[in-house]
């Protein structure tokens, strides 16, 4: 491995997860080796890996990399310092010589990448962002659960109650525009009444009268929140910016793809921010921003704020490897299938930056537009609650058959761009859908798609749902492998789903699992830094309980992301899907009362359903994408799922 690396082998660099995991199960035997040979081989060789680097740097095996992300430091310090500062915020170093060291040169990279504090400027300024109400909430929710904590952690709770109050309840705090500074004039008093000064109420409250007192002061502030007008008023540094006043200048971010060597002195730096800010509709309100760049180009991007976004980057690493095993099968690269990725860029734990792709609608965006208004009535109504797939087929026929139809037309020129954006549509959904249920992606609703305008090509959004999380955690489990509802496979007609659809889906599954430990190799990074929505799940589950923790041993480390990750290997050795989702069942609802009726629901029946009639195991990928279509076309699923998903469409 490390000899084809020194050669610029892009099949080693692909393996490198691999090699990470070999040096951490053998350090005895491999530890030296890799510490002396890595001296040779460039450090741009592993820019594409640089999260699981730096996760890897208050662990045992770090002498291993130190010189690779010190060089990285010195040559590319803006390749490596969004995630050298995410996951600084977790490391717990041993006490230990080793331990010591590693801390130090920790420090010391801390020194080098941020000499004038421009990235953390940068940072605070994008903070500004958030609306406040969103980032109280967060507080609050942490704050419960460390008051249910016995005993209650008094130090924990004054530092995050000091974190909380320097961003949302101190006027004189750095780079305030107006959007925070009315928030603080007009809650940050509240605080010190309410909690105390410093925090010194919250240790003695209790649970209750600390929920009275959050959601009351939550409610005025949803009440008084007036979205900003333009960039000034949320962050004056950003709008202020001028690129001669900094020394060190400041790279547009994701620009290191880690397929070849960077030129940093070719890349697009920061000039300047547009003054508009678009302003989105979902929960958190992200915000899209335009970067001006030194080269005369605007880079759009969504600042998402209260989010840990390692999940969205890690999911797009792995559709990057993904592609790499399409590109390689000759049935996929003939058919040109490979998935559409966008950039992602975690910068702490609880913000980042999304690259935006422009001339999109969502899915939902789409379908209603092409509605009349008479259409949009009968649609909106409240659905009826008879027997599930009588109810669930009179819901679908209130919405036109052939909606999705309707606007691909209205996309088209004449009937052959008709069909070429069809086919171009079909397969980016089908190679999409089959890449999601490997990495067990849900919430897939329709404003979680976007569709191009220009190609017709398919782009999942928002992977805030992986890994199974949907079936296990959500109050309504998602019981459907993927969105392949009516109006898709009206659109396909006069083949539905059996035509391009279902042989994408074929092909592609045969090229994942031809090099299955790829995928999971890649999947390591879970392990070993898992992100705070994996560590609240896997607390989740131990809060339920449930017999699952017979089989389980959960005093090992890390047994919340390595069950995860046997899921898809399980996926990748050809388990029946439906199997998977009731396993997925067992872990998060066993003790629900309707328990029996959803694992009966998903497994199906056998005078229906092909997923019933198939083994448990050893399907080959034909019978494995006639179960997932199968069960993503169920009627008694479809009819059963939560309405915000509208199967309908």
């Amino acid at each position: 491995m490390l000899k084809a690396l020194k050669l610029h082998s892009n099949e080693a660099r692909l393996k490198f997860p691999r090699l990470l995991q070999i040096i951490e199960q053998y350090p005895e035997e491999t530890l030296s080796l890799m510490t002396k040979e890595i001296f040779s081989i460039p450090c741009w060789q592993f820019i594409g890996w640089i999260s699981h680097l730096v996760a890897l740097l208050d662990k045992d095996e770090a002498v291993a990399i130190q010189h690779t992300v010190e060089e990285i430091a010195n040559n590319y310090p803006q390749a490596i310092v969004y995630p050298f500062i995410i996951s600084s915020e977790s490391y717990s170093f041993k006490d230990t010589s080793a331990g010591h060291k590693n801390k130090e040169f920790v420090a010391r990279i801390k020194i080098k990448l941020d000499q004038g504090g421009v990235i953390q400027d940068f940072i605070n300024a994008l903070e500004q962002l958030s609306n406040p109400e969103m980032l109280f909430k967060d507080w609050t929710d942490d704050i419960k659960i460390e008051l249910a904590k016995k005993p209650v952690n008094k130090k924990n709770i004054e530092k995050m109650y000091e974190r909380m109050y320097a961003a949302l309840g101190d006027p004189k705090a750095p780079g305030l525009g107006a959007f925070r500074r009315k928030f603080i004039q007009a809650f940050g008093k509240e605080f010190d009444k309410h909690f105390g000064r410093g925090g010194s109420k919250l240790p003695g409250m209790k649970l209750c009268d600390f929920n009275d007192i959050a959601n009351s002061l939550l409610l005025k502030m949803c009440k008084d929140s007036k979205p900003p007008g333009n960039l000034k008023e949320c962050s004056p540094w950003m709008s202020d910016f001028r690129i001669e006043f900094l020394r060190n200048e400041l790279e547009i971010p994701g620009q290191y793809d880690g397929k070849g060597k960077p030129v940093p002195e070719y890349h697009a730096r920061i000039a300047g921010f547009d003054e508009r800010i678009k302003i989105m509709a979902s929960i958190r309100k992200p915000k899209r921003i335009i970067i001006r760049g030194h080269d005369e180009r605007e880079y759009p991007f969504l600042v998402k704020g209260g989010e840990d976004l390692r999940q969205d980057q890690r999911i797009e690493q792995l559709f990057e490897v993904m592609n790499v095993l399409l590109s390689r099968d000759a049935a996929c690269s003939q058919r040109n299938m490979q998935l559409k990725t966008y950039h992602v860029i975690p910068m702490t734990s609880r913000l980042g930056l999304i690259e935006w792709i422009e001339n999109t609608l969502t899915l939902k965006e789409l379908l209603l537009s092409n509605m009349s208004q008479e259409e949009k009535a009968a649609y909106l109504r409240g659905a009826s609650r008879t027997e599930t797939v009588t109810s669930f087929r009179k819901r679908e026929s209130e919405v036109p058959a052939g909606l999705l139809k309707r606007a691909f037309l209205k996309m088209s020129m004449g009937p052959e761009a008709f069909l070429a954006l069809r086919t171009h549509f079909a397969s980016s959904h089908a190679l999409m859908c089959i890449s999601h249920w490997i990495l067990g992606i849900g919430d897939r609703h329709l404003n979680n798609f976007m569709i191009s305008m220009d190609t017709g090509g398919m782009i999942g959004i928002d992977f805030g749902h992986a890994f199974g999380s949907a079936t296990q955690f959500l109050p309504v489990p998602e019981l459907m492998p993927f969105r392949l509802t009516r109006q898709f496979i009206n659109l396909m007609l006069p083949m539905k789903e059996t035509g391009v659809i279902y042989s994408v889906m074929v092909h592609a599954l045969r090229a994942f699992r031809s090099y299955p430990d790829l995928l999971t190799t890649t999947m390591d990074i879970f392990v070993k830094e898992p992100s705070f929505d994996w560590k609240n799940f896997e607390q989740k589950m131990l809060k339920k309980g449930g017999s699952w923790i017979q089989e389980i041993n959960v005093t090992e480390k890390n047994w919340y992301p390595r069950q995860k990750i046997h899921y898809a290997k399980r996926k990748l050795a050809g388990a029946n899907p439906a199997v998977i989702t009731c396993d997925e069942l067992f872990l998060g609802h066993e003790k629900v009362l309707a328990f029996e009726d959803y694992m009966a629901v998903a497994r199906g029946n056998k005078d229906h359903n092909i997923r019933a009639q198939e083994p448990e195991s050893g399907l080959s990928e034909e019978a494995q994408v006639k179960c997932l279509i199968d069960q993503a076309t169920d009627p008694n699923i479809l009819g059963r799922t939560w309405e915000g998903w509208e199967p309908w469409m």
